[in-house]
């Protein structure tokens, strides 16, 4: 958008203002009579000193680098400090928007709405625990879930609906791949060192949920955790981290190789160093739904590349190999040695008796307690049990809208580099869809937080992708409403500017132009809304304050 606004003849197009009304014209949008047409440069605001970027990076701080096992006590489990960002960054963005300072930008409707179903499934699911004979240790648990699911939608939402432009989105994500690449540097310390480094951060005011001293182990090898609460989610946050990485690193506008590749190195050997078949399995979705989508003469190196890290990790971890052979020849039976095969298989016939009980709605979500009932390592299965077939169906459709909003906006360019994010967005929330069927993963804090802001992304992605494909115009979301309107002299009507940027004119001398619809916070498709009462004050008065 130009910094330089002019006005013209009548009939002429003008173009929107880009921020504040010029000297010279009233507040009401009318040029005063007799004033020459001229052109005024504009201040140039590139990006507002404080954005939800801002905010969401500071999320990811909190849950990548604290620890997960700390919480604040009075909230139990839920009390991580991320999740308490999270419904504060929700708080922030109703308060922002009911008091005019932004404006949604009726982006990723698709993830809205099914985040929008799931939390109905929920909510059923809770009315359905509390009809029938429950424990109050439950009745807890299921009130921490549903503050959970706020903390979700809050990312969801939020994200979808603050991101004003690709490179804000492409700061943020590049952000979470350095974090992901601390937290795997962590790792990998504590593979070697055998040390549970995580042990020696202690945080006023935040206590342990679970006690952890030593590290797993298996095979005399060390199972790192880092800053997870468990090696099946460090290894998997890890995998679904990579794709981005790898965007990252083939990215033209980055400069440096150690600044590109080594966020790729580190995720990549973190993974097998936590020796879960979990994180193997993802690390495999994701090279399988990035690799295949590279120009041939980057996709064949690729390959190579691959083969030769998994032969380098003969050198950097001798017998890993062996032991990852060992380990998947559970699944085939041809191994006696790993028992959580068999507890996997037994989950499902416990399981049922449940699931036959309440196979709607389930027993309530957050409700099947390990210490009152058994471990299930799927979270499908366990999706069945609290919030039954319904719950899981909704949390499937929250899954694919996000690889739905990811796919169809990258169908909608042509550039490569944006392109490839989001082929990156498609890999990791299928990376968390195949992987969750191989551990309870919406109990882990780490997995499930970042896993349902890259879905809020995906729907942010698809938005800017459209608005990119329509051409130059107005953004829907700013940090104060722009000017609607500005007169043409000698006109007898103001200048409307409409999706074209080329404006329209409005008969009526005097009569300033209908301020733009503010889409709903949560469920608006953006735009085309008919504003009453306060929602029409608020938007004259974002008109008459402009950028300023």
């Amino acid at each position: 958008m130009s910094d330089v606004t002019t006005t013209s003849g009548p009939g002429a197009a003008v173009s929107p203002p880009a921020a504040r009304v010029p000297e010279g014209v009233p507040r009401g949008g009318q040029q005063a009579p007799g004033q020459p047409a001229r052109a005024r440069r504009l201040p140039h605001h590139s990006k507002p000193g404080f954005s939800s970027v801002t905010l969401f990076t500071a999320y990811l701080v909190l849950l990548l680098l604290i620890p997960s096992n700390l919480v604040f006590a009075p909230m139990g489990g839920v009390g991580t400090p991320a999740n308490i960002v999270a419904l504060g960054i929700l708080l922030w963005y109703v308060v922002s928007w009911i008091v005019g300072r932004i404006v949604p930008s009726g982006a990723g409707r698709p993830v809205r709405i099914s985040m929008f179903i799931f939390a109905l499934a929920v909510l059923a699911s809770f009315v359905a625990a509390m009809t029938r004979s429950i424990t109050e240790l439950e009745i807890l648990s299921a009130d921490r879930g549903l503050i959970l699911i706020v903390a979700f939608a809050a990312l969801v939402v939020v994200a979808s609906q603050t991101m004003v432009s690709y490179e804000r989105l492409d700061t943020l994500l590049r952000r979470a791949v350095v974090l992901g690449s601390v937290v795997a540097a962590i790792g990998i310390a504590e593979f070697y060192t055998g040390l549970n480094i995580t042990n020696y951060i202690h945080i006023p005011g935040l206590s342990p949920a679970v006690n952890v001293n030593t590290l797993l182990s298996r095979n005399g090898f060390n199972r790192p955790s880092s800053t997870a609460t468990q090696p099946i989610e460090f290894g998997v946050v890890m995998a679904m981290l990579l794709p981005f990485a790898l965007q990252q690193a083939f990215d033209p506008a980055r400069i440096g190789r150690i600044r590109k590749w080594a966020p790729v190195l580190l995720l990549f050997f973190a993974i097998p160093m936590s020796l879960s078949r979990s994180g193997i399995v993802g690390l495999a979705i994701a090279l399988l739904w990035i690799i295949p989508t590279w120009p041939p003469q980057r996709r064949k190196p690729a390959w190579v590349v691959v083969v030769l890290g998994v032969a380098s990790l003969k050198v950097v971890a001798p017998g890993l190999i062996g032991t990852f052979l060992e380990y998947f020849g559970g699944l085939s039976g041809s191994s006696n040695s790993d028992v959580s095969i068999s507890t996997r298989t037994a989950d499902y016939a416990a399981a049922f008796r449940y699931i036959a009980e309440r196979p709607l709605f389930g027993r309530g979500f957050s409700t099947f307690l390990p210490e009152l009932y058994r471990y299930t390592d799927n979270t499908y299965l366990l999706g069945l049990v609290e919030f039954g077939i319904v719950g899981v169906l909704a949390l499937l459709i929250v899954y694919f809208a996000g690889v739905h909003c990811a796919a169809a906006g990258r169908r909608l360019t042509q550039d490569q580099r944006q392109r490839e994010l989001g082929q990156g967005l498609i890999a990791s929330i299928m990376v968390a869809v195949v992987s969750s069927a191989t551990f309870d993963a919406l109990t882990f804090p780490m997995f499930s937080g970042l896993l349902f802001l890259i879905i809020g992304c995906a729907g942010a992605y698809l938005g800017l992708m459209r608005a990119q494909a329509k051409g130059p115009a107005r953004n829907r979301l700013t940090d104060r409403a722009q000017v609607p309107a500005v007169s043409s002299p000698g006109s007898t009507g103001t200048v409307r500017p409409g999706p074209d940027s080329t404006g329209t004119v409005s008969p009526g001398a005097g009569r300033p132009a209908r301020p733009p619809a503010l889409p709903h916070p949560f469920f608006g498709p953006g735009g085309g809304e008919t504003l009453h009462g306060r929602d029409r004050q608020r938007a004259d008065h974002a008109a008459r304050e402009g950028d300023g």
